[in-house]
């Protein structure tokens, strides 16, 4: 039998909503508006005033997803929320700040598990607003064992910035920068050898957690 709830569907890629929506339809939500970007999901969610929001986290230039997710709690603040993305911390993108109360992050490879987005909307529909971010259970996102620094210097470095330009950015000394890069090392538990390049290790972990494999 058809669900009745409504499902807001947003996502920049015209195939990945088409695979959502009919994710969505062999689970029972037939009542589903798919959406490819901020402003259309935010006129869409005035018009159908959805029960349940399915956010990718990157949605091209401009706000992201969890900008949006903000803005449909402002409008409905009961609306539950799933996060979708390839990166298994949403801090690996940058700049995303925390996820609203409740919402439940999902990667997009997790999503390939058939059980693993209907357990996710029975989860978020019954309790939307639940304090803390829902991740419960096998397949659910768990952010990396690293602070907010780590994450901010791992992603710095793989988008190629030098120690000097990093502590200009994140307000450290360069020797300061070099230290935190010593340590990330640790705490990724990488393999580094005489021959073994810090850099590229950091930066090829980066792409594996990014969801994109590893830098060649």
């Amino acid at each position: 039998m058809p669900s009745p709830q409504r499902v807001l569907v947003v996502d920049d890629d015209e195939f990945t909503r088409f695979l959502l929506v009919r994710a969505l339809a062999s689970f029972g939500y037939d009542n589903v508006e798919p959406c490819d970007g901020v402003a259309s999901a935010l006129a869409a969610a005035d018009a159908a005033r959805p029960d349940v929001a399915i956010l990718d986290l990157d949605l091209g230039p401009g706000p992201h997803g969890i900008d949006l997710a903000r803005a449909l709690r402002k409008r409905i603040p009961d609306v539950a929320l799933i996060l979708l993305s390839s990166f298994e911390d949403p801090r690996l993108m940058g700049g995303v700040g925390e996820l609203p109360i409740g919402a439940i992050y999902l990667t997009k490879r997790a999503v390939g598990n058939d059980e693993i987005l209907p357990r996710a909307m029975e989860a978020v529909l019954a309790h939307p607003c639940a304090q803390g971010n829902a991740r419960m259970g096998a397949g659910y996102a768990a952010p990396l064992s690293l602070s907010d620094n780590q994450v901010d210097i791992m992603r710095l470095v793989a988008e190629g910035h030098s120690n000097a330009e990093i502590g200009r950015r994140l307000h450290l000394t360069e020797r300061g920068v070099a230290k935190a890069v010593s340590r990330l090392v640790k705490q990724l538990g990488l393999a580094t050898g005489s021959d073994a390049n810090v850099r590229v290790l950091i930066t090829q972990a980066y792409f594996q957690y990014a969801g994109h494999g590893v830098a060649r």
